[in-house]
C-alpha cells in the first residue's frame, strides 16, 4: 500500500511541475519557428551536397533526410499554432491543473490495474527485438509525420514542397500508390517542374520493380526537354533504352550524361557501371561512344557552377550570434527575398548571356515555383525568341 501512495505523490508532483508552463506567459513563437525552418532547408541542401563528394553514402543519406525533415515538419507546425497569450497564475489555472494531474493520475492507475500485468516480471536485456523495436519507432514517426502533412494539405491543398515531402516520405514507408499520388500532385501545382517529373518517374520505376512504363518514358523525356540540365532525368532516360534493349542509345544517353557531370561527382561510377553492362549486352565498344557538342556546352556551363558553388561554400563565414539573432527578427518579406537569392543570381547571370537557352528554361521554370507569373512569361518569351532563331 506504501508503495501505491508513494507512486501517486510522484505522478503527482511530476504532473504539477509539467504543468507550469500554464502558469507562464507564453513568447511568440512563430518566427523562431520559420527561421528553424531555413535552417533545415539549408541542411538538406548541404546534405544532397555531401551525398554528391561522396563524403556519406546513400543509406546514411537516406536516414539523415529522414531526421532532417522530420524537425522540419514539426518546425513548420509550430510557426501555423496560434501563440498563446495567457497573462499568469490564476485560480482557475490552478484548478484546471490540479484536475488535470488527478484526473491522468487516477485514469492512468485504474488503466493499469484493468489491462496491465502489475505481477509481470521485467523482460530481460537479452530477450528484447532490438530490430522490431526500431522499426516499430520508425513506423510511429513516418505515420506522425504523413498526419502532419495531410493537415497541411487540407488547408493548402496547392502545397509543392508538402506534396513532394509526402511522396518522398511514402516512398520511404514503401507505400508506393500514395507516392505516385502524391507526385502527381507535386508536378501538377508546380506547373510540371522538371525536377519534379524526374523524382515523379524515378518513383514510377522504383513502384513497377525497374520496369520503365511509357508514362514515366514520357516524363523523363519533357524533364529533359524543359531543362536540358536535369542530370537525374537523363540517367533514367538512358536506363529505359536499356530496358528496351536499345544499347547504343542507351550508351549515347550515358555518354552525355558523363560529360556533362563534374569530374568528382558520386554517381559517375554507377553511371559507368552501366555502360560496361549495356556495352557486353549490346556487343559494343565504348570507344565508339562520343559525346554531343550540347552535353560537352552543357557540361562546361555545369563546371563552371559547380566550381563556383563549391567556392562559395570554402569562403563563406559561418553566421554570428548577431547575425542569427537579425535573421529570428527579419519580417516574413526579408526571409522570402533571402530565398529568392539563388534566382536572383540566375537572373543576373543571363543579363550577361542572353543566349544561354537552357539557362532561360530553368529560371522560367524557377518562376512559376515561386508564384512569379508575369516573370515566368518574360522568360517564356525570350525562351521562344531564342528557339526561333
Amino acid at each position: 500500500m506504501t508503495f501505491w501512495i508513494a507512486v501517486v505523490l510522484l505522478c503527482g508532483a511530476t504532473l504539477f511541475i509539467l504543468a507550469t508552463p500554464l502558469w507562464r506567459k507564453n513568447k511568440e513563437q512563430a518566427e523562431r519557428a520559420e527561421f528553424e525552418m531555413n535552417v533545415f532547408k539549408d541542411q538538406l541542401k548541404e546534405l544532397d551536397r555531401d551525398l554528391e563528394r561522396g563524403l556519406i553514402n546513400a543509406q546514411e543519406a537516406e536516414t539523415a533526410r529522414i531526421e532532417i525533415q522530420r524537425r522540419l515538419l514539426h518546425a513548420d507546425e509550430m510557426r501555423g499554432q496560434n501563440t498563446s497569450t495567457q497573462t499568469g497564475l490564476t485560480k482557475s489555472t490552478i484548478l484546471f491543473s490540479l484536475i488535470g494531474a488527478l484526473v491522468i493520475v487516477a485514469g492512468s492507475l485504474l488503466v493499469y490495474a484493468k489491462v496491465g500485468m502489475p505481477g509481470y516480471a521485467d523482460m530481460p536485456y537479452a530477450g528484447r527485438n532490438f530490430d522490431s523495436e526500431k522499426k516499430v519507432a520508425f513506423n510511429e514517426d513516418m505515420n506522425r509525420a504523413i498526419a502532419m502533412l495531410k493537415k497541411r494539405l487540407e488547408s493548402n491543398p496547392t502545397d509543392v514542397d508538402a506534396w513532394i515531402l509526402l511522396g518522398r516520405t511514402m516512398r520511404t514507408m514503401e507505400r508506393m500508390d500514395d507516392a505516385i499520388k502524391a507526385y502527381k500532385n507535386a508536378v501538377k501545382f508546380s506547373n510540371r517542374h522538371p525536377a519534379i517529373l524526374a523524382d515523379y518517374a524515378e518513383t514510377q520505376i522504383y513502384a513497377d520493380k525497374g520496369e520503365v512504363t511509357q508514362e514515366a518514358r514520357k516524363a523523363l523525356q519533357e524533364a529533359v526537354e524543359s531543362d536540358p540540365m536535369q542530370l537525374k532525368a537523363r540517367f533514367y532516360l538512358g536506363y529505359a533504352k536499356s530496358r528496351a534493349e536499345d544499347f547504343e542509345g542507351a550508351l549515347q544517353d550515358w555518354t552525355d550524361l558523363s560529360a556533362m557531370s563534374p569530374p568528382d561527382a558520386p554517381w559517375l561510377a554507377q553511371i559507368k557501371e552501366q555502360m560496361q553492362m549495356a556495352a557486353k549486352a549490346g556487343d559494343l565498344d565504348l570507344a565508339d561512344f562520343k559525346p554531343s557538342k550540347q552535353a560537352l556546352a552543357l557540361g562546361k556551363q555545369i563546371a563552371l557552377e559547380w566550381e563556383k558553388e563549391q567556392a562559395d561554400q570554402a569562403t563563406a563565414p559561418g553566421p554570428t550570434r548577431e547575425q542569427m539573432q537579425d535573421a529570428q527578427e527579419m519580417s516574413a518579406e526579408d526571409r522570402s527575398d533571402m530565398i529568392r537569392s539563388m534566382v536572383n543570381r540566375l537572373a543576373e547571370r543571363l543579363k550577361d548571356e542572353p543566349n544561354d537557352l537552357a539557362g532561360w528554361k530553368r529560371l522560367a521554370n524557377a518562376y512559376q515555383v515561386l508564384g512569379e507569373t508575369e516573370k515566368a512569361q518574360e522568360a517564356f518569351a525570350k525562351i521562344k525568341e531564342l528557339e526561333a532563331q
